[in-house]
C-alpha cells in the first residue's frame, strides 16, 4: 500500500455551501444548541488535518464537489430545471434534471464520508463504523454512486419565517427499529442520509436521487416546516421581529 502525505487543512464541508451565512467579517457563527452562550466564529468552515491526502481531496472529491458547484448550486442558467407547486402533488418541489448521477451522489456521501473522518466535536454523531465508511470510501475512489437505493440521499428545503432556517446546525444520528440515517442542516437545507438496508424511512421510497439524473428537493412550508425545523435541533429556537433568537 502506498503512503501518501495527508493534508493539515481539508474542509469537511466545501465553502460554496456556506454561501449567504457569512457576516460582515466573513465569518460563520456556529452554536452549540446546549449552550448558546458557547459561539464559535468561523473565517472559512470547518476544517479537519491529517485525513486526506491530496489526490483525494483535490482530485477525486474535488471533481465532485466542482460538478456540484457549477450545477446544482450554480447559476442555473444551463440546467434543466422544474418547479412543481401545483394543487395535484402533497408537497411542492424543485426538480433538477439530467444530471450526473454518480458525480451528485459522490459529492453529497463524500460530506458524510469526511464528517465520520473528521475530529471536530461539530461532527460528534456521525459515526458510519469500519464497514459503512469503507464502502462509501471505495465508491468515492471507484467514481461509483452505487445502486439508487443504497446509501440514499434526500434533500427538503423547510420554508419558514419564525426558524433560524438559514444557519448551520450539528448533524444529527436518528437510530429507530434497527435503521440509521444522518441529518445535516446546511444553509437552509436538510441533507437526509439513509445507511441502514432494513426499515427505512418512507421519504427514502420516493425521493432519492435517481440514476435518470433527476433529483427533487422537497419544499415544506409554514407550520409544517417549523415543526419539522423543531425535530430536527430538538428544541424551539424562534426569531423575533429584530431577525434574533429567543
Amino acid at each position: 500500500m502506498q503512503e501518501k502525505v495527508l493534508l493539515k487543512n481539508s474542509h469537511i464541508i466545501p465553502n460554496f455551501l456556506y454561501k449567504g451565512l457569512f457576516g460582515d467579517k466573513h465569518k460563520i457563527v456556529s452554536v452549540n444548541l446546549d449552550d448558546y452562550n458557547d459561539k464559535k466564529f468561523h473565517q472559512t468552515g470547518f476544517k479537519d488535518k491529517d485525513i486526506l491526502c491530496a489526490d483525494c481531496d483535490n482530485g477525486i472529491i474535488g471533481k465532485y464537489e466542482r460538478y456540484a458547484s457549477n450545477t446544482i448550486f450554480g447559476d442555473h442558467k444551463n440546467l434543466d430545471i422544474e418547479i412543481y407547486n401545483g394543487d395535484n402533488i402533497v408537497v411542492p418541489y424543485i426538480r433538477f434534471k439530467k444530471l450526473d448521477y454518480h458525480q451528485i451522489k459522490l459529492f453529497f456521501l463524500s460530506i458524510l464520508w469526511k464528517s465520520h473522518l473528521s475530529t471536530n466535536p461539530f461532527f460528534k454523531q456521525i459515526d458510519l463504523g469500519k464497514k459503512y465508511s469503507e464502502q462509501i470510501r471505495q465508491m468515492l475512489l471507484n467514481r461509483d454512486g452505487g445502486p439508487e437505493d443504497c446509501f440514499e440521499v434526500v434533500l427538503v428545503k423547510p420554508e419558514t419565517k419564525t426558524r433560524i432556517v438559514k444557519s448551520m446546525v450539528a448533524p444529527r444520528r436518528l437510530k429507530d427499529h434497527g435503521n440509521t440515517t444522518y441529518i445535516f442542516h446546511i444553509n437552509e437545507i436538510m441533507y437526509h442520509f439513509n445507511i441502514s438496508s432494513h426499515n427505512k424511512m418512507s421519504m427514502f421510497n420516493a425521493s432519492i436521487i435517481k440514476k435518470d439524473g433527476i433529483m427533487d428537493i422537497a419544499i415544506v412550508n409554514g407550520e409544517f416546516a417549523s415543526g419539522y425545523f423543531d425535530s430536527y435541533i430538538g428544541k424551539k429556537i424562534e426569531v423575533n421581529q429584530k431577525n434574533e433568537q429567543k
